[in-house]
């Protein structure tokens, strides 16, 4: 699986939590402000409540099935727990998932509290290490 094929399923997985909204598509309708948008990369100006999902890797690791995703969590303007609450909803998601869509495992490995940006918004890094199905072993 790709890295952006990955990036796709986590906001699929994520975009069926009710209020999130994982609408990558150029014609796409744009999340609304009572949505807390998914988005691929880096967090756009709008809506306030925001996810944004970049694959890294901190090592040149030989095993392709274990890969690390960075969550950039943004909360509402002047919610000194809105991001936090929002990774809340990531972490109950995916952590411990069962195998699916690709997916063997998800497991958080760390996070960190940023300081608000400059409209009073909560800001969030979660890091997760995600291992692929070894789909070759089903054949």
């Amino acid at each position: 699986m790709d890295d952006e094929t990955l990036t796709h399923r986590l906001g699929e997985i994520l975009g069926r939590v009710p209020t999130f909204a994982w609408r990558p598509g150029e014609n796409d309708p744009a999340p609304t402000a009572l949505e807390v948008a998914v988005m691929y990369g880096n967090l756009r100006d709008a809506p306030d409540r925001g996810i944004g999902i970049s694959v890294y890797n901190s090592l040149d690791e030989p095993d392709l099935l274990k890969r690390r995703v960075q969550f950039h969590i943004r909360g509402g303007r002047l919610q000194p727990f809105g991001a936090d609450r929002i990774a809340g909803v990531v972490f109950a998601v995916l952590e411990g998932r069962l195998r699916g869509d690709g997916i063997a495992s998800i497991a958080r490995q760390s996070f960190a509290r940023l300081k608000a940006d400059d409209n009073g918004r909560e800001l969030r890094t979660e890091n997760y290490l995600i291992t692929l199905d070894n789909l070759e072993a089903f054949q």
